[in-house]
C-alpha cells in the first residue's frame, strides 16, 4: 500500500509556474545576426556543431528550471508518504501524540493485584520510553481538573510525576469531550503527523458517532469475569409511634456478577464509629433489598454510611446517610386560642413524645422561637399581620416550614394569604361528606399511604381547593385536602370538627406525623443528593473537612461523602452526596459500530508512531532543488568558460 497526501493542498496550485521557464524559453528565444563571408563552408560546419551543443545544454537547463520550480512548490505543500513495503525502523518522524485515559471509578478495579489504572499508567511509561526529543505528547483524563493543570503538550515525554498523580474522578467526563479536547490540542501543535490513542476498560461510555481522526484503542488485561457488589439508597425507616433511639436503615444491595454471593459481610458507621454489622446472601445479578439496625446517641442530624466489604471496586461499596432525628421535639403552635382541638392535640401529642408544646400568640412571636422550637404549627392566627408574615419568611430562608390547619371561620385575607403563599385557589367550605379518593404516593409526606384502600374512607368540613403550583398530597375528588409547598403543608381541614370520619380514620395520624416531620429542619427521609448537583449556602463544609465561605453562592458537589450547609442565622444541614452507580455494571462498549477506532494487539508498543500521513519528506524535496540549483550554476560556469563568455551572456 503507497500513500502521498498534503498537508497544505491548496499551495499545489502553485505548481503551474513549472511550465514559466519553458513560456519565457519560447517567447525570448532571438534569432542570430546575419553576417555575410565570402566562403561559408566552414563556418557551416562549425555553426551545426555549435548549435547541436547549445540546444541540448538549452534543454538540460530547462529541465532543471522545470524541476527547482515544481519541487519547491511540492516541498511548501509538506507531502507526507507512506508505504506498507517501506522498512520499518526505530526511528520514526516528529509526531504529536495524543493520549486519552479513561479515570472513572470503574478503572479501580481490582485484578491480579492491579487495577486497571494501574496497568494504565505502566503503559504510559512503555509509551514514554518509545519518544524522542522531536515528539509533543499530550495526556488527558476524564479528570476536568486534573486536565486543566496538567493536560498540555509535553516536549518528548511525559513528566512521571504527572503519571503518578492521575487519580480515579468521581465525576467524569464524557469520552466524547475528552477526545474532542484532544483533537484540539492536535491541531494546535502544528505537527503534521498526529495520533490518538485510548487507554479504558472498555467498558460503555458516551462516544462521538464519527471522528475526524483514527483512534486506537491500547489493550488492558481485563479478567474473565465481572464480581462486584454496590450499595446504595440508604434511608431511614419511619418511626410513627413510641419514637426511640433505635433507628432502621433500609439500603438496596447489588449483585453485579455472575455468581451468588454468601455471607456478605455489612457495616453501619454513624460518624465515625462502626455502630452495627450483618451477613447476607445474594443471588447473581439480583437487586435486595435489607435493613440494619443502629443505635442513635443524641439528638440532632444523623451522618454515616452503610458499606459492603467487598475488594474487587471500592468506590461503590459505600452509601451515605445524612437525617435529623429528634426524640423529644419540642413544638410551637402559633394561635390565638388557649387550647387546640382534641385531634390536633392528639396528633401532636403523639409527634413531641416528651418534648415540648407551647401555643404562641402571633403578635408575641420572637426570632429567637426559631433556635428554641423545631416544628412549627399555625392554626386560627386571626388577622394575618406583619409579625407573622416575617416569621414565616425567615422559616422558608431557612429551608424549614410550618403546617397550617385552616378553620371553618377563617377570614377573607387569610384565605387570601395562604392562596398566594400555596399557589392554589381556596373555595367554600365543604359541610356534606365525600370519599377520599387519592394520596401521593411520591411525596415522603403521604408516600406511606399511596396504596391504601380508600372504599368508604370519608371526609367533611373541609375547605375546597385546587392546587396550581403546589403539590396536591391528598384528595377527595377534584377537591386538594391536602397540599405542599416546599416544607410549608396545608390541611384544608378544620380540626375542630369532631363530626368528620377522617380523623378518626389512621390516616390523620399518619399524615400529620409525616407533615411535621417534613416541615422541620430537613427532609425527613434523609437529604440526599448525586454527584454533580448544586448546594447553595452561605458556607459548606466539604468531606474533607475544608470549609467554603459561599455567600449563598452555588456549589457543585464532586466527591462523595456528608456535605454540612449553612444558610444565613440558620442551623447547619447535613447533606449525603452519592455516587453514580453506572460504573458498577461492567457492560461493554460495542466498538464494531465506531468505525474510526482500531484495536491495537498485544504488542502494541510496535504499532505506534505509524501516522496516518506518514513520513514527511518537504526537507528531502528541499535539498534535492537546491542540488539543481547549484547543477545548473554549474553548467552555465562551465559553459561560459568553453565559449570564453560570461555566463550572463549564456543565459
Amino acid at each position: 500500500m503507497f500513500q502521498l497526501s498534503f498537508l497544505h493542498t491548496s499551495l499545489l496550485i502553485f505548481a503551474a509556474a513549472t511550465v514559466l521557464p519553458l513560456l519565457i524559453w519560447l517567447i525570448a528565444k532571438r534569432k542570430p545576426p546575419r553576417v555575410v563571408f565570402s566562403s561559408l563552408r566552414f563556418i557551416r560546419l562549425s555553426a551545426q556543431e555549435e548549435k547541436k551543443r547549445s540546444k541540448l545544454q538549452e534543454i538540460l537547463l530547462l529541465i532543471i528550471r522545470m524541476l527547482i520550480i515544481l519541487l519547491f512548490t511540492l516541498a511548501v505543500a509538506r507531502p507526507q508518504v507512506f508505504s506498507s513495503r517501506l522498512k520499518q525502523s526505530g526511528k520514526h518522524p516528529p509526531t504529536a501524540l495524543a493520549i486519552v485515559v479513561d479515570n472513572s471509578f470503574g478503572m479501580d478495579y481490582l485484578h491480579e493485584a492491579k487495577t486497571a489504572l494501574d496497568r494504565s499508567k505502566e503503559a504510559l511509561e512503555k509509551i514514554n520510553a518509545l519518544t524522542n526529543s522531536t515528539d509533543k505528547v499530550i495526556i488527558l483524563t476524564l479528570d476536568e481538573s486534573w486536565n486543566t493543570l496538567h493536560g498540555q503538550s509535553y516536549a518528548g515525554k511525559i513528566p512521571g510525576d504527572i503519571i503518578n498523580s492521575i487519580a480515579i474522578t468521581h465525576l467524569p467526563l464524557s469520552m466524547e469531550a475528552a477526545m474532542d479536547k484532544a483533537h484540539t490540542k492536535l491541531v494546535e501543535s502544528g505537527i503534521p503527523n498526529r495520533e490518538l490513542y485510548l487507554i479504558t476498560d472498555k467498558r460503555e461510555a458516551q462516544y462521538p458517532a464519527d471522528f475526524p481522526l483514527p483512534v486506537h484503542l491500547i489493550p488492558l488485561a481485563a479478567p474473565q469475569s465481572w464480581q462486584n457488589l454496590s450499595i446504595k439508597d440508604v434511608t431511614p425507616l419511619p418511626q410513627l409511634v413510641d419514637k426511640t433511639r433505635q433507628q432502621s436503615l433500609q439500603f438496596t444491595l447489588a449483585n453485579h456478577g455472575d455468581a451468588q454471593r454468601a455471607d456478605v459481610l455489612i457495616r453501619a458507621v454513624l460518624g465515625e464509629t462502626k455502630v452495627a454489622e450483618k451477613f447476607v446472601s445474594i443471588p447473581a445479578r439480583q437487586e435486595i433489598k435489607e435493613t440494619i439496625l443502629i443505635e442513635l446517641r443524641q439528638d440532632g442530624w444523623q451522618t454515616g454510611y452503610v458499606e459492603v466489604v467487598d475488594e474487587r471496586l471500592m468506590h461503590d461499596n459505600r452509601s451515605y446517610f445524612a437525617f435529623p432525628h429528634r426524640l423529644n421535639p419540642s413544638l410551637a403552635v402559633i394561635t390565638q386560642d388557649a387550647s387546640l382541638p382534641f385531634y390536633l392535640q392528639g396528633a401532636l401529642d403523639v409527634y413531641r413524645g416528651g418534648g415540648k408544646l407551647k401555643l404562641i400568640a402571633p403578635d408575641a412571636l420572637v426570632m429567637a422561637d426559631l433556635e428554641e422550637y423545631q416544628n412549627f404549627v399555625i392554626y386560627k392566627p386571626g388577622p394575618i399581620g406583619p409579625r407573622l408574615k416575617e416569621f414565616i419568611e425567615s422559616l422558608r430562608h431557612q429551608k424549614r416550614g410550618a403546617v397550617v390547619f385552616l378553620d371553618e371561620n377563617m377570614g377573607k385575607d387569610l384565605a387570601s394569604w395562604w392562596s398566594s403563599m400555596f399557589d392554589c385557589q381556596i373555595g367554600g367550605f365543604m359541610r356534606d361528606a365525600k370519599e377520599l379518593s387519592y394520596f401521593n404516593p411520591h411525596h415522603y409526606v403521604s408516600s406511606l399511604l399511596g396504596g391504601t384502600e380508600l372504599s368508604q374512607k370519608r371526609v367533611s368540613h373541609y375547605w375546597s381547593c385546587q392546587a396550581s403550583g403546589s403539590v396536591a398530597l391528598a384528595k377527595a375528588g377534584k377537591d386538594d385536602l391536602v397540599l405542599a409547598k416546599d416544607n410549608m403543608i396545608l390541611f384544608a381541614l378544620d380540626p375542630a370538627a369532631m363530626q368528620n370520619s377522617f380523623f378518626i380514620d389512621p390516616i390523620f395520624p399518619v399524615l400529620a406525623y409525616r407533615a411535621l416531620e417534613h416541615s422541620g429542619l430537613a427532609l425527613a427521609g434523609g437529604n440526599r443528593i448525586e454527584l454533580g448537583e448544586l448546594i447553595t449556602a452561605q458556607e459548606l463544609t466539604l468531606p474533607d473537612g475544608s470549609v467554603l465561605q459561599l455567600a449563598n453562592r452555588s456549589y457543585r458537589a464532586s466527591k462523595p461523602g456528608i456535605y454540612h450547609s449553612r444558610i444565613a442565622n440558620g442551623e447547619a444541614t447535613a447533606i449525603a452526596v452519592d455516587y453514580h452507580y453506572q460504573e458498577s455494571e461492567n457492560n461493554p462498549q460495542d466498538y464494531q459500530k465506531l468505525k474510526y477506532i482500531k484495536s491495537l494487539k498485544a504488542d502494541w508498543q510496535k504499532q505506534l508512531f505509524r501516522s496516518r500521513l506518514g513520513y514527511d519528506i518537504w526537507k528531502t524535496l528541499f535539498l534535492v532543488a537546491l542540488a539543481l540549483f547549484l547543477l545548473e550554476i554549474g553548467i552555465i560556469k562551465l559553459a561560459s568558460l568553453k565559449a570564453g563568455k560570461s555566463p550572463k551572456e549564456l543565459t
